[in-house]
């Protein structure tokens, strides 16, 4: 999987958001031991710095943590609740569709009234 570049969110976000998927409903488990920098710079196409970067997220989420010369690992999700930015994070992907669907329209609109002002 790489990111995309057509994607206004940050590199570091949509893979964030990647790994924040297979944690919450996909298949890594509670104290599954991600894999490493180098690999996950590699699976999805990005550097090391910018998987950090990711994983830095998604520990201030409380979702996985580091232990030093060991890894990072996936944490037991806090009964009750619901990891903190992916509901936000769901709205904002929401808002950034509405928003590309209004560019699309606003740049039809001023297609036409270009054609308009031709004639």
């Amino acid at each position: 999987m790489t990111v995309a570049a057509h994607d206004p969110r940050p590199k570091k976000v949509q893979v964030a958001d990647a790994l924040r998927t297979e944690i919450v409903s996909g298949p890594l488990p509670a104290g599954h031991r991600l894999a490493s920098l180098r690999d996950l710079a590699d699976r999805f196409s990005v550097t090391p710095v910018t998987i950090g970067n990711a994983l830095q997220i998604l520990m201030d989420e409380g979702l996985i943590s580091s232990v030093p010369t060991r890894g990072y690992f996936v944490e037991e999700p806090t009964e009750g609740t619901q990891p903190s930015g992916s509901v936000k994070r769901d709205e904002i992907n929401s808002i950034h569709s509405e928003i590309r669907q209004l560019a699309a329209r606003v740049a039809e609109l001023e297609k036409r009234a270009g054609h308009q002002g031709d004639a």
